[in-house]
């Protein structure tokens, strides 16, 4: 068999290779950007999620005078304004945050949030995102 002979269906095999080279590239090269957008995507929800965490905290320490224990009394209790006992927010509010086995809230990259309640702290544990 020679190299440049025409097979039965009528493709040469070199064709074939360029062929499935440029494929090969076509989907390297999407995938190379398809998983830069992913990470920039996580980097945005995870500063967007930190922000709203942090103002919370603030909110919680307004209300209530001091920071919660932790995030999960965060996440799972209602918030009423003193005076008028409006509802600010209720647990429904942050009860779609992603979750671990024990109930604590989990940042963009599925790590676990980092808080201290002496200052009020919140922040994420993943690799690289520490000081955000």
């Amino acid at each position: 068999m020679r190299l440049f002979k025409k097979n039965r269906s009528g493709l040469l095999l070199l064709d074939l290779t360029v062929s499935l080279t440029i494929i090969g590239f076509l989907i390297w090269v999407f995938g190379a950007i398809i998983g830069t957008l992913a990470q920039n995507t996580r980097e945005v929800a995870l500063r967007y999620q930190l922000n709203n965490f942090r103002m919370l905290l603030m909110l919680y320490k307004e209300l209530k005078g001091y920071y919660p224990e932790d995030l999960k009394v965060l996440i799972q209790s209602s918030h009423r304004l003193s005076r008028t006992d409006e509802l600010i927010f209720n647990d429904k509010f942050l009860g779609s945050l992603e979750q671990d086995e024990h109930g604590a809230p989990l940042d963009a990259f599925g790590s676990r949030l980092y808080y201290d309640s002496r200052k009020g702290v919140v922040g994420s544990t993943t690799k690289g995102y520490e000081n955000w």
